[in-house]
């Protein structure tokens, strides 16, 4: 499979501020967050609710407008654009994978990964690769509700490759599956950054996700406090201590 090659980092975020008004109180998801994510790197961000960890995804994707700073999706500052440009900008260059795998019941599986595509798109090609990678070939005709959930997660995650993006986010990209299933998608989004070059954030709070990562990234409170390396020992228990001791150190220190 081809992959489109890179003179700046597929993501940017630089001073990203974005505050939501409830009631008669402002609240700030997101505090100054800065972030570079290199090539091939498969990053996830960490924090317990209400840290901005889902609000900083849907920045990166355009979803969620900010209020200061920018995000820049292979060099194109998402800020200026508008809806018309976003959503075309959104369909080439970022997939999207949500826990809830939002596929289209009446389609297939082969015709859920085509979505995104324009219409008229020669992706006979594409689509047999994808299916191929993600071990789906037996089951390209069957509708979601004749898949297992590990299935249709990996359906979701063809559907946000078939236009080749820049980006990959996932936000909780585990969170309905069982454990097993779980795992082997967690596999699945590391191998597709290290041996085919796709650059993948994911946004979770399980320790047994993040020792996947190439990169762990720790939200606090609004901010990116800290990060660190899993090192590649897929141990949960010491990816949830160097989390949770990131998480109790003093924020004037971070």
């Amino acid at each position: 499979m081809n992959f489109s090659s890179q003179t700046s980092p597929p993501l940017v975020v630089e001073r990203v501020v974005k505050k939501f008004r409830r009631a008669q109180t402002v609240v700030t998801a997101l505090s100054g967050v800065d972030l570079t994510v290199r090539a091939g790197e498969f990053m996830v961000i960490m924090g317990a609710s209400g840290s901005g960890k889902s609000t900083l995804l849907h920045a990166m994707a355009g979803l969620t407008d900010v209020d200061e700073g920018k995000v820049l999706v292979n060099g194109q500052d998402l800020s200026p654009l508008s809806d018309v440009q976003l959503t075309k900008f959104r369909g080439k260059e970022i997939g999207l994978v949500f826990q809830a795998f939002n596929l289209i019941p009446s389609l297939s599986a082969e015709e859920n990964i085509r979505l995104p595509a324009p219409a008229g798109s020669d992706l006979a090609e594409r689509v047999v690769q994808l299916l191929q990678r993600l071990n789906l070939q037996g089951r390209r005709l069957h509708k979601p509700g004749a898949l297992s959930g590990g299935e249709q997660q990996r359906v979701a995650i063809a559907r946000a490759l078939i236009c080749d993006p820049a980006i990959v986010l996932a936000d909780e990209p585990t969170g309905s599956l069982d454990y097993d299933a779980g795992q082997h998608i967690c596999q699945l989004l590391q191998e597709l950054a290290r041996d085919h070059g796709r650059t993948i954030i994911a946004v979770t709070h399980e320790p047994n996700v993040a020792m996947w990562a190439d990169r762990v990234v720790v939200m606090r409170d609004g901010r990116n406090v800290d990060e660190f390396n899993p090192d590649g020992s897929r141990d949960p228990q010491k990816v949830a201590i160097q989390y949770q001791g990131l998480l109790r150190r003093p924020m004037e220190s971070v």
